[in-house]
C-alpha cells in the first residue's frame, strides 16, 4: 500500500508542477531553445559544418529512419554531402522545461529528406533534447518518427 501511495504521490506532483505558469526566466530559456533549434535546422539545410558543431554537444546522437542507426555528430557531420534536408513545422514547437538546464522541444513538421539516396517525405514528429552548457542552449539528442499519412 505504502508503494502505491508514494507512486501515485510522484505522479501527482509530476502533472501538478508541470501546471504552474512559465516564469519569466522559462519564457527567456524557451525563445532561446526555439531559436537555437531553428539555426540548427538551417545549418543541416545549408551544409553549414561550423554552427553544426556549435550547437550540438560532443555526445549528440541522432535517431532517424533515413540514417537507419543511431549517428553522432561526427557520423552526421561525415555524411553531411549526401544529406538534403527540408523541414516545415505544421505545429507550433512546444518546449517543457525539464529543469533550468534541460528541456524537450517538439513539433510536428513535414520532412522531405533525402540521404544516399533515399528519401523520406511526409509528416513527423520530432523531438530534441537540449541542455544548458555555459550559458549556451545545444541539442544533445534529436528523433524523428515518422507519423501516418
Amino acid at each position: 500500500m505504502r508503494i502505491i501511495l508514494a507512486a501515485l504521490s510522484i505522479v501527482i506532483l509530476t502533472v501538478t508542477s508541470g501546471c504552474a505558469p512559465a516564469s519569466n526566466n522559462d519564457v527567456a530559456a524557451i525563445e532561446a531553445i526555439d531559436d537555437a533549434v531553428g539555426k540548427l535546422n538551417e545549418a543541416f539545410d545549408a551544409h553549414d559544418v561550423a554552427t553544426i558543431k556549435a550547437l550540438m554537444t560532443e555526445d549528440h546522437v541522432t535517431v532517424t529512419e533515413y540514417y537507419g542507426t543511431p549517428q553522432s555528430v561526427s557520423g552526421q557531420i561525415g555524411s553531411l554531402a549526401e544529406l538534403k534536408y527540408k523541414q516545415t513545422n505544421l505545429s507550433e514547437p512546444t518546449v517543457v522545461m525539464l529543469g533550468p538546464d534541460a528541456a524537450v522541444w517538439t513539433a510536428t513538421a513535414d520532412l522531405d529528406v533525402t540521404f544516399e539516396g533515399k528519401s523520406l517525405v511526409g509528416k513527423a514528429f520530432l523531438t530534441s533534447v537540449m541542455i544548458k552548457r555555459n550559458g549556451k542552449w545545444l541539442e544533445q539528442m534529436f528523433q524523428v518518427t515518422r507519423l501516418a499519412p
